[in-house]
């Protein structure tokens, strides 16, 4: 199967899109990944330009690069240094909408802008959606498969300074 373009890269599942299409987890294929994701990177960076360049208002229209691609490039194609990252849960939780951002509202208390901090629901969903891709790839023969009843932990880093990490919110247990 060919390495991905941006387009079917946006458009497969997360676990999908950190393989770029390219099997195998040997450094060849590491090789061939990181420059998959490259590619897919300028790609990107053209089409950004072009929907910035024919947008009006005050909605962003960027949708973002495919799930996780600038860490994966940081990573040199290598998918489990991605999924060791301690922050990977956080991406998952970024990449599903479901992160700490700022939201447009208007309602009966006026037009304003309000923080919108994840619930432990969604750092839950994050996490199962987390482990769902690590699975996926070890079905797949890209990463090393664990132990039986080794432990996989996952991290969530704020992705904005001025939002706390969930362990530091009061009355909120941690997602697990």
């Amino acid at each position: 199967m060919p390495a991905m373009n941006f387009v079917q890269a946006m458009a497969v599942d997360r676990w999908h899109a950190l393989t770029l299409g390219i099997p195998g987890m040997s450094a060849g294929a590491d090789a061939s990944r990181l420059r998959a994701a490259r590619r897919v990177q300028e790609e990107y960076l053209d089409f950004r330009e072009a929907l910035y360049a024919r947008s009006f208002g005050s909605v962003d229209p960027d949708p973002g690069p495919p799930f996780c691609l600038p860490r994966l490039i940081r990573a040199k194609g290598n998918i489990q240094r991605v999924l060791d990252a301690p922050d990977f849960a956080g991406q998952v939780l970024e990449n599903m909408g479901r992160g700490p951002r700022e939201e447009a509202r208007s309602d009966e208390d006026g037009d304003r802008w309000v923080s919108v901090r994840p619930t432990i629901y969604d750092y839950r969903a994050a996490a199962r959606e987390a482990a769902q891709i690590r699975a996926e790839l070890e079905i797949r023969g890209l990463i090393p498969r664990r132990t039986p009843g080794q432990a996989v932990i996952f991290g969530f880093t704020p992705a904005y300074p001025q939002h706390p990490k969930p362990s530091h919110l009061p009355g909120i247990e941690p997602p697990f």
